[in-house]
Formats: structure tokens, sequence, C-alpha cells
């Protein structure tokens, strides 16, 4: 039989996993790791494990640090979350987040100048962004979309040649992009109680519907373009076809109800072609 510790231990560490978003923090590590593999990097060295570790943390503590300045949008939105819900002191999430920025920064520094300086600007940018950016229309969008183009462009720093990098990041910003205008259907009652500024709560679900169904077809019609013009292998296509572009249509096709249910299935939806173009990336 289970004791009551044993239990409280195990929802307080089911909790901070939560609060990590730890399979979205993998996702960023690995991220990492696809931008470094893509560009060239020796996975026998020891840089792929220090990317991996301090992206990992970067997100990790980005993630943190969103859910305390978002505690009282998430007491509406999602009272569930661990900071709300009280299995974590918002005091105590707020310090570790400090601190895991701070060691992926420093990490970076034996990585290269390059992914210094992408660390630097992920880190302030995660705090402005849950600070301030995030109440600001499409700004907040943009920035988080740009931090997950920034993953993959910090593991391709970590090479000579980062510019094959760019086009992964690319499609990353677009996808998350598109996800970020959903994610404001989702999140409408609790944002506009709060002030956030974002499209649904200043001109409508359906405007917001509208905006990420452009960005994402926009993605899905350019999806084929690394094979025909880049010489991308026939896997990557099948692979951004099937994992990527089917996911993206049927998550439109389901929040096009527009209501924050709907909305919150196709936000879970895209993480699989989150995860698929990464991989798919990885067969160049």
């Amino acid at each position: 039989m289970i004791r009551g510790s044993e239990l409280a231990f195990r929802d307080k560490l089911r909790a901070w996993l939560s609060l990590i978003r730890i399979g979205n923090t993998i996702a960023v590590g690995l991220a990492s790791l696809v931008g470094y593999t893509i560009c060239g990097g020796e996975l026998s060295s020891h840089k792929p494990l220090l990317l991996f570790i301090a992206a990992s943390f970067i997100a990790a503590g980005t993630y943190m640090i969103n859910d305390y300045f978002d505690r009282d949008v998430d007491s509406i939105n999602k009272p569930w979350r661990p900071i709300p819900s009280g299995l974590v002191p918002a005091y105590k999430a707020y310090t570790i987040a400090l601190i895991l920025l701070s060691m992926g920064v420093i990490m970076s520094i034996t990585i290269s100048a390059l992914s210094l300086v992408i660390a630097i600007i992920a880190a302030l940018l995660s705090y402005l962004y849950s600070w301030k950016l995030k109440k600001v229309l499409i700004v907040g969008n943009l920035v988080v979309s740009l931090l997950a183009a920034l993953s993959i462009v910090f593991g391709g720093a970590a090479t000579s040649n980062p510019i094959p990098a760019s086009i992964p990041a690319l499609y990353a910003f677009l996808i998350n992009l598109g996800r970020e205008f959903i994610k404001g259907i989702e999140d409408v009652e609790g944002d506009r109680m709060h002030g956030v500024n974002t499209l649904a709560t200043r001109y409508g679900v359906h405007i917001a519907y509208i905006a990420a169904a452009t960005v994402l077809l926009l993605l899905v019609a350019i999806s084929p373009l690394p094979f025909i013009a880049l010489n991308y292998s026939l896997l990557y296509l099948i692979i951004a076809v099937i994992g990527v572009d089917i996911p993206i249509i049927l998550a439109l096709f389901i929040a096009r109800r527009m209501d924050p249910e709907s909305a919150w299935k196709a936000t879970r939806i895209m993480k699989i072609s989150l995860l698929m173009g990464l991989i798919a990336f990885l067969f160049r």
C-alpha cells in the first residue's frame, strides 16, 4: 500500500515536471541537436551533450518563468497548473527559473561565441516575453515563434557553417506562429480578463483562426520546396507530408469551430507536426 508521503512526493514531482513541460523541454534540446547535425556538426565531440543540456535548461527556465507571470491568468484558464493549484510555490518557480536560464547561458560559453550570443538573446527574450511582451498584440506571438526558431539556430551556431539551420528554423517559426494564434483562441477568456492583447481578444476568434490558417497553409505549401529546390531526399518529403502537413490540416479542421476546447485539441495535434518536422530535416 502506498503511503501518503509517497503520494505527496509523486504529486510534487509530477507538478515540477509539468511546470518545465518536460516533453517540450526535451524537444527543444533535440531541436538544437537537429540544427547541429544538419550543419555538419561532429557527433563524437562533447558539443552535442552540452548543446542539449544548455538548450534544455533555457527551455525549462522559460516555461517556468512564463508560468510564474501567468499564474493569475492560469487560475482562470488552467487552474490545474502547478502554481495556481498550489503544488509549486510561485517564489520557488521564479527562483529556479532564473537559475536554469543562467546555467544555460553559462554552459553556452563552452560551446561557441555565437551560441553564447544566441543563448543570451533567448534568455532575455524569454523573461521579457513573460513579463511584458506577451500582452503586446502580435509581438508576443512573434517572440515565442522566434524562440522556437532560435533553438535550431543555437545548434547550428556550434558549427563552422550555421547557414543550413536557417531553413528548418524558418519552418519552426511559421508552425509555432500559427500554433500561437490558435492558442489565443484556446486562452481567450482568461486573456481577455487579464488584458492580454491577442488577435482573439482584440479582433475576435474568427480573425485569429484566419491568421492561423493563413500561416499554417503557407507552411504546408512551401514544405516540398527543400525537396524540389534544395535536393532534399524523398524521405524528407514523405515525412514532411505525412508527419507535418496532414496533422496541420487536421488541426485546422478541428479548430474551425473556434471554441477553446477545439483549439486546445488542435494545438495538441500540432505537437506531432513540431516533432515530425525536426525528424524530417534530419533526412536532407
